[in-house]
This record gives structure tokens, sequence and C-alpha cells, in this order.
């Protein structure tokens, strides 16, 4: 059997950030199995415990609420022995979220171009700030708007546009090996 590769404190979380189609929740599944830790979804997570998806939270309570309840889920998973959290596109945007993060584990952002994005989401409905705005353009330019808080979260930053998921994966674990390798 191959043995994952742990970090040394393997009660520190690893958390994906970066915009919707970068690749977070497939990477953190991937990543998960190849470090023998549980993946965490937070959207999913949400999802479960309000009893409803995504789209329904913010057509019904607004994304203020869903918002705070992305800040709810992150003080959970911070009481969790070490996993691999992907978190939705926006987390980073609420400095509280980034507090809890930094103390819990390292950042990981994944980043793609628009038209990369574009194409990873385009059938998927499940979007709803790209909702009626599904287009290259709008993508950018939320993108744009995001770009400094996820440049201030992370510790390490993945381009994912044209690799395959265990490409993404094997350059964060040698990333995060370098950054182990300084502290």
């Amino acid at each position: 059997m191959n043995k994952g590769i742990k970090m040394r404190n393997s009660n520190k979380h690893i958390f994906l950030i970066g915009f919707m189609g970068t690749g977070k929740s497939a990477v953190s599944k991937e990543l998960g199995k190849m470090m023998e830790l549980d993946a965490i979804d937070t959207d999913a997570l949400i999802a479960d415990i309000s009893g409803m998806s995504i789209p329904e939270i913010f057509e019904n309570k607004g994304e203020d609420y869903f918002r705070a309840l992305e800040t709810n889920v992150l003080h959970r998973i911070s009481d969790f022995q070490g996993s691999i959290v992907s978190c939705g596109g926006g987390i980073a945007l609420k400095d509280e979220n980034l507090e809890i993060m930094k103390r819990a584990g390292k950042i990981i952002l994944l980043t793609a171009s628009a038209e990369t994005i574009y194409i990873r989401v385009k059938k998927d409905t499940q979007r709803p700030l790209l909702k009626n705005n599904l287009n290259v353009e709008y993508i950018e330019e939320l993108m744009k708007k995001r770009q400094p808080a996820y440049d201030k979260a992370a510790d390490i930053i993945i381009e994912t546009d044209k690799k395959d998921i265990l490409h993404i994966c094997k350059e964060i674990l040698m990333n995060l090996r370098m950054l182990e390798g300084t502290e």
C-alpha cells in the first residue's frame, strides 16, 4: 500500500481558496487521498447544515447570510483534526475568515484564466453569482475585484490552467515541503 505524504504538523489544515472553477473541489479530494487526510468542502458542509443548496441560500436568505454561514463553518472546521478544505470562492474576502484559516493551517490559492473558468463552469447551474452573467468579461471583472484578497491570503499560489489534477497536487506537495523547510 502506498503511504500518504504527511505534513509534519498533521493537526493543521490545508485550505484551498480561489475563484470558482479553479479546481478546488477536485484537487481537495485527490490531495486528501495522497496525504491520507479528510477532504472537506465548505459549500457542501453549508448545504448540509442549512438544509438548502447554495443557490437556495442566496435566493431565500441573501449573500450576507451565506457569508456568515461560511465564517461559522470555518470556526467549526478549525476545531477538527487536520484536513484538506475546499473553500467557496468568496471565503477569502472576509478578514475574519482569513484570520481563522491562517491560525488553523496553510492557505493555497488556485488560479486560472477567466477563459478557463468560463469553460469549466459554463454548464453549471449551481453558481449564484454567475446567474445571468455567465460570460468571460463578467468573470474577469469579478476575479479582478477579488484578486487583492486572494493574494493577501495565499501562502502558496498554484496556477491550474492546462494542468491535470495529479500535476496540481504534486505541485502543491512540493510547495508545502519547501514551505515547511523554511519554518
